[in-house]
C-alpha cells in the first residue's frame, strides 16, 4: 500500500493511497495503517461513498448523466461505437439499448464497473470505504475533499469527443480490463510507485482528461490538506484518496513539498 506522513505545527496528516475497488486479498492491511487510523481525529476522503445511494446523489446522476432534450446516446456517438456498446451489453446479459438514456461518460463508467465486478473486485471492498465504515463505527468525523457535484460535473464537462474516446477505450479493452485491474491491485499491494506512475501516465495521455482528472483535482486536494496542516489544533488527519493522485510531478506529494512540507513515505 501507499502511505506518507506530514507533520507541521503539531498537526499530523497521514496520506493514504486508495484503490477504490478491491477484494478480500487486500486485507488485513498492514499494522501501520491501522495504528495511524487508531489515532486519527478526522478521516478525509475524496467523497463519502457510503452516501452514494442517497436520493440526492441518485438524482444528481440522473440530472447530469441523462439526456434531457429527447435525444438518446445513439444520436451522440458514432454508429460503430453504439454497435460495440450494444454487443458488450448483450454479452453481459443486458439489453443492447439498456444505456440509451445516458451520456457516454455514464456508459463508460458502467462498462468499467461491470467488468471489475466480474473479475471479483468491488467498491464495497475498496480501501476508502473500509476506512469510512470504521470511521462511522468509531464516530470519527468524515471530511470530504471534493463533492459529488464536482466529481460528476467533471465527467459531464468532458468534451463530446473525449467522452466518446473514453467509452471506446473501455469497450476496446473490455476483455483485458480485469487484467489491468489485477495489475493495479498488484502495484498497490507491493507499493510500487514507479509502476503505478507509469500506468497512470499511460492512461492519462489525453491532455483534457489529464488536466481535469488529475492536475486540477490534485491542486484542490493539496490546498485542503495544506489547510489541515496549518490550523494549529494539534490534530491528526487520516486522508484516503486514489493512489494515482499522490504521484508524479503534478501529484499531491510534490505539491505539498513545493509548499515547504517534509513528506515521509511510510
Amino acid at each position: 500500500g501507499f502511505m506518507w506522513e506530514v507533520e507541521s505545527n503539531g498537526n499530523t496528516v497521514y496520506l493514504v493511497g486508495s484503490m477504490h475497488i478491491a477484494d478480500d486479498s487486500f486485507y488485513p492491511l498492514r499494522p501501520e495503517f491501522e495504528e495511524a487510523f487508531a489515532e486519527a481525529d478526522y478521516l478525509g476522503v475524496e467523497i463519502d461513498i457510503s452516501k452514494a445511494a442517497d436520493e440526492a446523489q441518485q438524482k444528481l446522476i440522473m440530472d447530469l448523466g441523462m439526456y434531457q432534450d429527447g435525444t438518446t446516446l445513439k444520436d451522440h456517438v458514432s454508429s460503430e461505437t453504439y454497435a460495440k456498446l450494444g454487443e458488450i451489453l448483450k454479452q453481459s446479459g443486458m439489453q443492447p439499448n439498456a444505456l440509451d438514456a445516458f451520456k457516454p461518460w455514464v456508459a463508460e463508467t458502467t462498462i468499467s464497473s461491470l467488468k471489475s465486478v466480474k473479475a471479483g473486485y468491488d467498491a464495497s471492498a475498496g480501501i476508502d470505504l473500509y476506512f469510512i465504515q470504521k470511521a462511522i463505527e468509531r464516530k470519527v468525523p468524515i471530511l470530504e475533499l471534493e463533492t459529488y457535484e464536482s466529481q460528476l460535473g467533471m465527467f459531464d464537462n468532458f468534451s463530446k469527443e473525449l467522452q466518446e474516446k473514453n467509452l471506446n477505450t473501455a469497450l476496446d479493452n473490455f476483455d483485458v480490463l480485469d487484467e489491468s485491474v489485477n495489475q493495479m491491485a498488484e502495484m498497490w499491494k507491493t507499493g510500487n510507485d514507479e509502476q503505478l506512475l507509469e500506468f497512470t501516465n499511460s492512461i492519462s495521455g489525453d491532455e483534457e482528461y489529464n488536466k481535469a482528472m488529475l492536475i486540477d483535482r490534485n491542486i484542490g486536494m493539496a490546498d485542503k490538506i495544506d489547510g489541515y496542516l496549518k490550523n494549529g489544533k494539534n490534530e491528526e488527519y487520516f486522508i484516503v484518496v486514489g493512489s494515482a493522485h499522490y504521484l508524479g510531478e503534478h501529484g499531491i506529494v510534490k505539491l505539498l513539498k513545493d509548499k515547504g512540507y517534509t513528506v515521509v513515505r511510510k
